[in-house]
């Protein structure tokens, strides 16, 4: 499946945050500076070249307008403007805007799966309460555009996998990431006793995304949160609670049968 080439993080700014024109993604997928100036240089890690900045400046913008506008709506000029280079910069990094759209699918997701890994690996929570966490990175993600964007890949999808079917097999590999990912977790707690033994983890995962997404979408449409909040409550209300997936121990009165009475 053609990806494009690598990309590294989605700018913070594609989750309503404040944008820095220029910024360089850090090349992790999480929060990071994505889309921001860098950091202070780690020592022993190689600083990015000016060619692998130039290239994520151009996919950070690229992300921001197809985000706000869509693929179609999204034009070379416009992220040649946006990202203030010539467009033989822009030539040099990618043969066509089709070879772009498959690095802005690949950065929006790398950015959502690694906000997604940090809320299930929190410290000080129960496996539950990182799944919580999970959801309300989600929420954040959508209400800091004031849900009148909805979920860049939900929207590609939406636009593109039906005339760009490498796009659509792009997404889906994005979403069954993320499959993965819940179904990971949930099988954490299955094996810590909060869930039953014959959970099926990865169809709760496919169908956990499925209700987020048609929440996301919905808001977007009503310019309403509720939607959403509501998929992501239900999401977690569905799962057994905590501990009621334990096997219980067994009665005493099971345990040691007692004692036939005489005659």
């Amino acid at each position: 499946m053609k990806t494009g080439r690598s990309t590294g993080a989605m700018g913070r700014s594609v989750t309503g945050r404040k944008a820095v024109q220029g910024g360089q993604g850090t090349g992790t997928g999480s929060r990071g500076n994505g889309g921001q100036a860098p950091g202070p240089e780690v020592p022993g890690r190689e600083r990015p070249s000016k060619g692998e900045r130039t290239r994520r400046r151009i996919v950070g913008h690229a992300t921001l307008l197809m985000y706000a506008n869509g693929y179609a709506r999204t034009s070379i000029e416009d992220v040649i403007q946006a990202a203030g280079i010539t467009k033989g910069s822009f030539y040099f990094h990618f043969r066509s805007k089709e070879d772009l759209g498959y690095a802005v699918i690949e950065n929006a997701s790398a950015y959502i799966l690694g906000r997604l890994r940090e809320a299930l690996e929190k410290p000080g929570l129960s496996s539950r309460g990182r799944l919580e966490a999970m959801l309300r990175e989600i929420q954040g993600i959508v209400e800091a555009a004031d849900c009148t964007r909805g979920c860049i890949l939900g929207n590609l999808a939406l636009e593109t996998s039906h005339d760009h079917p490498g796009f659509r097999e792009a997404i889906a590999a994005a979403f069954r990431e993320w499959w993965d990912l819940i179904a990971s977790h949930l099988e954490t707690m299955k094996a810590e006793g909060h869930l039953p033994p014959d959970f099926d983890c990865r169809a709760y995962a496919q169908f956990a995304v499925s209700a987020l997404e048609g929440g996301i979408m919905m808001s977007k449409v009503t310019r309403d949160p509720g939607p959403m909040r509501t998929a992501a409550k239900l999401v977690l209300d569905l799962l057994p609670r905590e501990g009621e997936g334990r096997v219980p121990a067994p009665k005493r009165e099971e345990r040691e049968p007692k004692a036939r009475g005489k005659g």
